[in-house]
Order: structure tokens, then sequence, then C-alpha cells
């Protein structure tokens, strides 16, 4: 293994104990990442999406239509 040639002794300890301890929970680390997939294709894409309210986007809707005016109101006054 040439990649670990520019390792010192207690880097290559380090990482034989990573190796070790991966190897060990990779069931678990399997189950478990299983277990997200599943959930994650359950709930679909929506699961990360921001929940407004109905009210909250009218309202949303109005304040647009409002500012739409004002702007179109003072570019008509302007010219």
């Amino acid at each position: 293994m040439r990649a670990m040639e520019g390792l010192s002794p207690q880097e290559r300890l380090i990482l034989a104990a990573i190796e070790v301890e991966l190897r060990d929970n990779s069931a678990r680390l399997a189950g478990r990442i299983e277990e997200f997939n599943a959930k994650a294709a359950q709930e679909g894409p929506q699961r990360f999406a921001a929940h407004v309210s109905r009210w909250e986007v009218a309202a949303v809707l109005a304040m647009v239509v409002l500012m739409s005016a004002i702007l179109t109101l003072v570019a008509l006054t302007c010219h």
C-alpha cells in the first residue's frame, strides 16, 4: 500500500482503528442507511419542503400585487 508510506506510526494506528471500527459496525450502519432510505421513500421528495398555509400564500401574493401596483404608479408619474 503506497498510500500508507507517508503516514506516521501514530497515523497508521489511528487508520487501522478506524478500519476495525468500520468493519465491526458495517452491519449496523447498513441497517441504519436502509431505515433512512425506506423512510425517505415513504415520505417522498416533499419531506424537506417548507409547509405554508393557504393564508400565507395569499398574503404573499397580495403583497406582490400591491408592490407591483405601487411601482407601476411611480413609473407612470415619473415619466
